[in-house]
């Protein structure tokens, strides 16, 4: 079963990183297979602080019947950690709240990172909004706040 769902999100983040390549998607998602790509500055506070900032972060989101996905690609959340690596955060929920101004909200999600959950990182507190030009994210991953700011 964990191998089934391992497979499951590497397909999902080969196909989201295909609809950041292609970019023919004009038009905010109203439709549960729209897919939309963003690059931007991930910051990270490390409760110390210090803050840890990363630029030119691609998120890519894909909306599956009513809830969001979001892949953050070649990610690290501090200076020491050794390698970077694709986080897949599943269930988001979104609402529109204004002229094509889509916010983002969840809790209690456990992110997908190198074949397996990443329960010690569990998504908590994530808010945000969707723009036809710009993704803002807040969150806190395990203990740490994360801010990420993107444009298409």
């Amino acid at each position: 079963m964990k191998f089934l769902r391992s497979i499951i999100y590497i397909i999902s983040a080969v196909m989201l990183l295909a609809s950041c390549e292609n970019g023919d998607n004009n038009n905010l998602p109203t439709k549960p297979v729209e897919k939309r790509c963003y690059k931007g500055t991930m910051i990270v506070d490390q409760n110390d602080g210090s803050h840890y900032t990363q630029k030119d972060v691609e998120v890519d989101y894909e909306i599956i019947d009513d809830k969001l996905n979001f892949v953050m690609y070649e990610v690290k959340f501090a200076n020491g950690m050794p390698l970077k690596l694709n986080m897949v955060v599943e269930g988001v929920d979104f609402a529109l709240i204004e002229n094509e101004t889509y916010t983002l909200y969840g809790d209690s999600l456990i992110p997908y990172a190198m074949g397996g959950p990443f329960e010690k990182f569990t998504i908590t507190n994530l808010t945000g909004t969707i723009t036809d030009n710009e993704l803002k994210l807040d969150f806190i991953c395990g203990e740490y706040p994360v801010t990420y700011n993107g444009v298409r």
